[in-house]
């Protein structure tokens, strides 16, 4: 308190009231509000247009997976074939009525039938990816990452009103200020 008397008697500058703005302090409190706001509004903005860009990005690989899924052909399962040939081979050999054409008939079908094994463990593996890649990038979970990118974009529009919502308080409360010590509104 000394100090501001001894500023005072000396001609040193005045110190403004407490009820009083200096001049220029408006544009002062509105520069500090606006950047102190200005990255929580930079990153709302990002955040909107990431969400939007992961959204649009979503649509597109939904997109294509239901063209592909829609241009997709029939194509017949071999191992069918092969199990049916198999099961006819056994037959066959029962039917053979030398000792010749047994060892050749069983020798034919001992052949089918370790093809017709390994093609069912292909057929086991290529069965368990596919499933795997229809659960990671099949069509049902490109829609579920489409829906949820959706209500990522609705979160990030939400936030991004809330820090205008919270921009908006504190310039209300600017003006308040202004108002009462005498500047003019925010």
């Amino acid at each position: 308190m000394s100090e501001q008397v001894q500023g005072q008697g000396s001609g040193g500058p005045a110190t403004p009231a407490p009820d009083r703005l200096a001049p220029g302090e408006p544009e002062q409190l509105v520069y500090v509000l606006e950047t102190r706001f200005a990255a929580s509004r930079d990153a709302a903005s990002a955040a909107v247009r990431d969400a939007e860009r992961e959204l649009a990005e979503a649509t597109q690989r939904r997109e294509r997976a239901e063209l592909q899924a829609a241009e997709e052909e029939y194509t017949s399962d071999p191992l069918v074939f092969m199990r049916q040939s198999v099961a006819e081979e056994v037959d066959a050999l029962r039917r053979k009525t030398t000792g010749k054409k047994v060892r050749v008939s069983y020798r034919f079908l001992l052949d089918r039938s370790v093809e017709l094994a390994a093609a069912e463990v292909d057929r086991f593996h290529s069965d368990r990816d596919a499933a795997l890649r229809e659960a990671q990038e099949g069509l049902d979970a490109l829609r579920e990452a489409e829906q949820r990118a959706a209500a990522a974009v609705e979160a990030a529009h939400l936030a991004q009103e809330r820090v205008r919502a919270a921009e908006q308080a504190a310039r209300d409360g600017l003006g308040t200020l202004l108002d009462k010590l005498g500047g003019t509104g925010a």
